[in-house]
């Protein structure tokens, strides 16, 4: 027995002589003493004086994938965990997406569908072929529910698209025996009390929107089209809607600056909405495709994703710490997030015109595009996209390859200006990982402590 080369060990924690530990490849998380620690290091030298308790241990540890018998188990396991990521299909959920429209009534100066912006909306006739191909897909794999993002462009200037949607799938998901829930990613600005009633009515399970700090933070990025600011009027309509739903924040930030995350935190807390609110996903601004049919002219290049990882490092820190001050859980980060470029069944993304993306940044480029929806099969650069195996240019013994599969395909074709080169973040996982896993750590003795009381 040994340690996998993807179990990270974060080492006298919780206490003193106390380990935890964590494989990137199940997520499994474990506290050990330094006993068996060291029994495990040990290991085939002290064999005949391992207890039958210990080998019990030993077992389970195993069976979580922290430990393997040697390396060639460990490589057999890796590469069954990259097919079943490449291939599986999860019944559970089919979220797809669907951009309604590129038009958008906001100018954000870090949008990345500005250099491709067309204003024309889904037609009735690909509305339909949208349906059909919704209908088709459920059936296929026998998923259990369809969730269903409407994104822009802003969806919610073309609401008739939404509606014709929604009003087909939901009886028929339901006569289908399949629960149907949609949600909107939207500025907010148009997203009123009494269109969110009518749209719960409809089976509006969450809003998601995006808000850049307070006042002037966010009017200076995020202002209508014709330059004024939106700040008052998107605040206004998540307070009269925080009570009715799950409203998320998105908030971007760049060079590693999170003052106006903080300005915003007290803003809301004075507003005492902080905790009604939903999951907060912080974003460092990045580098965008170029113009339609000509990707590699790429925008934005002096943004976040062109910076050291020191930058996002102390990014992260504060970020994390602000989410703390303010009683907020957030997500590690410690978990598998390969690149839905590189699936074969993940979920998809429909354009305006009915083409598929497997990956919202390519919108706007149809020689990107995966297929469409009046076609039941994938094209040949779906193929070409899933046999993307770069991961297989890395290190075999990387720690962190089960979770990022050789990296962001985007990012790679905007540092790189191809989508077969690795983007490696390493370096930051490795200052980074044990202050994370010490977060996850901490946010399942929390939740434990109540159920701890009861008993």
């Amino acid at each position: 027995m040994k340690f996998s080369c993807h179990t990270i060990i974060v080492d006298h924690y919780p206490e003193v002589n106390q380990h935890l530990l964590y494989n990137t490849r199940t997520q499994s998380m474990i506290k050990i003493d330094q006993e068996l620690r060291r029994t495990i290091e040990e290991y085939p030298k002290n064999i005949k004086m391992i207890s039958k308790k210990t080998w019990e241990d030993l077992k389970a540890l195993h069976n979580m994938g922290i430990l393997v018998e040697n390396d060639d188990e460990d490589m057999l396991r890796l590469k069954s965990h990259m097919m079943q990521l490449k291939k599986s299909v999860n019944a559970k959920v089919l979220p797809i997406t669907i951009l309604t429209t590129y038009a958008c009534n906001f100018k954000c100066s870090y949008c990345f569908q500005e250099s491709s912006r067309t204003f024309d909306k889904m037609t009735t006739e690909t509305s339909d072929h949208v349906i059909s191909w919704l209908k088709y897909k459920v059936k296929q794999f026998g998923y259990q529910k369809l969730l269903i993002n409407f994104y822009g462009g802003e969806p919610l200037v073309n609401q008739r698209t939404l509606k014709e949607i929604v009003s087909q799938m939901k009886p028929w998901c339901e006569g289908e025996g399949v629960e149907f829930k949609f949600m909107l990613q939207t500025n907010g600005y148009l997203m009123t009390s009494q269109l969110v009633d009518e749209y719960i009515e409809m089976g509006l399970d969450q809003v998601r929107i995006s808000v850049d700090g307070v006042g002037e933070d966010h009017d200076r990025h995020r202002p209508l089209r014709n330059g004024k600011g939106t700040f008052d009027r998107v605040m206004k309509n998540i307070v009269d809607n925080v009570d009715k739903l799950k409203i998320g924040i998105s908030i971007s930030y760049d060079k590693g600056q999170v003052d106006h995350i903080e300005r915003f935190f007290d803003y809301c807390n004075d507003l005492g909405i902080t905790k009604k609110l939903g999951r907060f996903i912080f974003s460092p601004i990045h580098a965008t495709l170029g113009p339609k049919e000509k990707p590699e002219m790429i925008q934005n290049s002096s943004c976040m994703c062109n910076y050291e990882d020191k930058s996002l490092e102390d990014a992260n820190r504060k970020i994390n710490a602000l989410m703390r001050a303010n009683g907020l859980v957030s997500k590690s980060g410690m978990s598998t997030s390969t690149c839905p470029v590189t699936r074969d069944n993940s979920g998809m993304t429909i354009d305006q015109h009915g083409h598929l993306y497997k990956c919202n940044s390519m919108l706007g480029h149809p020689e990107l595009s995966t297929g469409h929806v009046k076609d039941l099969i994938y094209n040949q650069k779906h193929r070409e996209f899933v046999n993307l195996d770069v991961y297989k240019q890395c290190p075999v013994d990387c720690t962190y390859m089960p979770m990022c599969s050789g990296g962001c395909r985007l990012s790679s074709f905007l540092k790189n200006k191809n989508f077969t080169t690795p983007t490696c973040h390493k370096p930051y996982l490795n200052k980074m990982a044990p202050d994370l896993i010490k977060k996850d750590y901490e946010s399942l003795m929390a939740k434990a402590k109540p159920s701890l009381a009861k008993s």
